[in-house]
């Protein structure tokens, strides 16, 4: 079968967008060096750091993968993905129709998310993509590619998914097909509170992207992740500070800010709520390597007794 194929190497930003008379042809891509790439017509695209860092601006908000890392997205992302300088990241684009024949012939199924790999699936993956097509540097070409590879090529991205099914499992739907809609819709929300981590993202925000009412989103939501959309966004921005303070210089106040905490103060008591210690003692046990679970313990008791 034709697919396109894309290298976007050394700094060049390239488009990938559909080929008149071929829209149905899915594409191969592969970013390095500080290579950009632009995905400006409706595919769905799921992308894999092999090395380095990446960042992705999209529908869902903004992404920073490192090493190991996975995200899918659904076709109206229309992400720009752009490779550090010592990156190297491959990603695929299918159509819906394209995505729908390919699923049934390689019986796999992709859903939005993001998660990680082990370092024997990238080097799996970078050899099947070289397989699949050789690619050349910045350019944006056509070429045949076999089925049974690029089979492969979804297998393995799709194995990267396996958690998925049970969560797919606890779906409402008298259906499977009903089931996997419903769960794309919660992971695309997911996905927006994972892309906004610098504001609170509203659950009637939410609600509208999943196309339900608040009422049902919230209740299904709650069901499958095992908490609300307030808590889980609280929660991931909590994480997202404790990052910036182990890995920046920015102020305890910044660092709030950045997270989209309205005040210092109910910045300072939700980290400690979550984290056991006020953020200027947690970014202190980060600096001294006083990280692990034992010393954050002994941290915190220091910071309660003070």
């Amino acid at each position: 079968m034709q697919m396109q194929t894309t290298w976007s190497d050394r700094g060049c930003a390239l488009e990938l967008a559909t080929r008149t008379g071929s829209d149905e042809a899915p594409a191969l891509m592969l970013l390095s060096r500080g290579g950009s790439l632009l995905v400006s017509t409706p595919v769905a695209t799921m992308w894999l750091v092999l090395r380095g860092e990446a960042e992705v601006e999209c529908r869902e908000g903004r992404f920073e993968l490192g090493s190991g890392q996975w995200l899918s997205l659904d076709r109206d992302a229309r992400p720009t993905v752009y490779a550090g300088a010592g990156a190297l990241l491959v990603g695929i684009a299918m159509t819906a129709s394209m995505q729908t024949q390919l699923h049934q012939s390689a019986q796999v199924v992709l859903f939005p998310g993001i998660g990680g790999v082990a370092r024997g699936v990238r080097a799996d993956a970078l050899r099947l993509w070289r397989r699949c097509a050789p690619f050349g540097r910045n350019e944006v070409g056509v070429r045949e590619v076999d089925r049974h590879l690029l089979g492969q090529v979804l297998r393995l991205l799709a194995a990267q998914q396996h958690a998925y099914r049970s969560m797919v499992d606890r779906c409402p739907g008298r259906s499977l097909r009903r089931k996997r809609q419903v769960f794309s819709r919660m992971q695309r929300a997911w996905l927006h509170i994972e892309g906004h981590l610098g504001r609170t993202v509203r659950i009637a925000e939410l609600a509208g992207l999943s196309n339900v009412s608040v009422w049902y989103f919230t209740k299904t939501f709650q069901a499958l992740y095992g908490e609300g959309p307030q808590a889980a966004s609280a929660r991931l921005r909590l994480r997202s500070a404790a990052t910036l303070l182990r890995r920046t210089r920015l102020s305890v106040s910044e660092v709030g800010a950045a997270c989209g905490f309205e005040n210092n103060c109910s910045f300072s008591r939700a980290f400690r709520a979550q984290h056991g210690m006020p953020p200027s003692l947690y970014r202190l046990a980060a600096e001294s390597g006083r990280t692990g679970a034992a010393n954050t313990a002994d941290m915190a008791r220091q910071a309660k007794a003070g």
